[in-house]
């Protein structure tokens, strides 16, 4: 634990003396069926979309080799798609990124595991990772049948509840659909803030890509609330304790951003942030998942707090 709280969760300075993991060089096809908003739209035009780091250009010659194609056919950049569609990548050599070699099963019951995720690492396959993802990580250490029942970001650490078993999942997933669970992130920010806490109920929705935006007037989006304490201060930065009502993607990052203190290294939201989609997010943020309680599940674990608040924050 304490290895966890001292090199994990907010000293990005010596994130080079940290044990990465390494996979060799893969072939793999991924097969996935157009979402609805796709539907009548181009293949080129959903593929630019759907994964905005790579060009239009290049997903066009992509889709001329035949690396990308529709129901197992070779296809026109232009086809237009349809609900019965089924589109192929076929990549003949994926290098996948490094990722912290971090994973540790906190706790281990019959029904569920708490485990600690580092960061820059995905809960699943998707995008650039298929081996170097947290799912894959633990099948590899013998936990078959795993289920997700919640989600952190790649580039967000901390601790995330798996489940065991199918009955233990419905369950645990009804809890959080439910607002049934108290969750608990540790942020570092950029700036004091003047109030000493605050919340924010401010919708969020999809912008483009993976940047998703958060604004009380947005049509068409889910609600969003979260609360913020102020819990420690060094020079021009301060330690929040956030605690999400919801659990929408990039949910703490926006409303961090909304109250005009984001994360210090956020990379989409950050005062130098980069919303385009076009830059990969390849670095983990100062965001730490450190706690989760399910009362009626009997679950209730906290990273502790066994470190120095100012410590964390003068080795950022």
């Amino acid at each position: 634990m304490e290895k966890i709280l001292n090199n994990v969760l907010f000293d990005r300075k010596n994130t080079h003396s940290r044990n990465v993991r390494l996979v060799k060089p893969y072939p793999i096809t991924h097969r996935f069926k157009p979402e609805a908003e796709f539907i009548g739209r181009s293949l080129l035009e959903m593929m630019c979309t759907k994964f905005p780091f790579r060009s239009e250009a290049e997903w066009k010659s992509r889709i001329e080799l035949g690396r990308v194609y529709v129901n197992e056919e070779k296809v026109k950049a232009g086809l237009l798609l349809s609900q019965k569609d089924e589109v192929f990548h076929h990549n003949p050599r994926v290098v996948e990124p490094a990722v912290p070699d971090e994973v540790e099963v906190l706790e281990e019951q019959e029904n569920y595991l708490i485990v600690f995720k580092p960061a820059p690492m995905p809960m699943h396959a998707g995008g650039r990772y298929f081996k170097n993802t947290l799912m894959e990580i633990l099948k590899e250490q013998g936990y078959d049948g795993l289920r997700i029942v919640h989600r952190l970001d790649a580039v967000t650490s901390g601790i995330v509840l798996i489940a065991r078993n199918k009955e233990f999942a419905k369950k645990a997933m009804l809890c959080f659909s439910n607002g049934k669970v108290t969750k608990t992130y540790y942020a570092l920010v950029d700036g004091i803030p003047i109030e000493q806490s605050i919340t924010i109920n401010a919708p969020i929705k999809r912008k483009h890509g993976f940047v998703f935006e958060s604004d009380e007037k947005l049509k068409g989006a889910r609600e969003a609330v979260t609360h913020f304490e102020v819990v420690g201060t060094y020079e021009d930065k301060a330690l929040i304790k956030c605690a999400p009502e919801t659990g929408r993607t990039h949910q703490i990052r926006l409303h961090l951003a909304k109250w005009g203190y984001p994360i210090i290294d956020d990379s989409i939201y950050g005062k130098a942030g980069d919303q385009t989609s076009k830059t990969m997010q390849k670095r983990a943020i100062s965001l730490v998942s450190a706690g989760l309680q399910i009362k009626s599940l009997g679950i209730n674990y906290s990273l502790g707090s066994n470190f120095e608040l100012v410590e964390l924050i003068q080795n950022s």
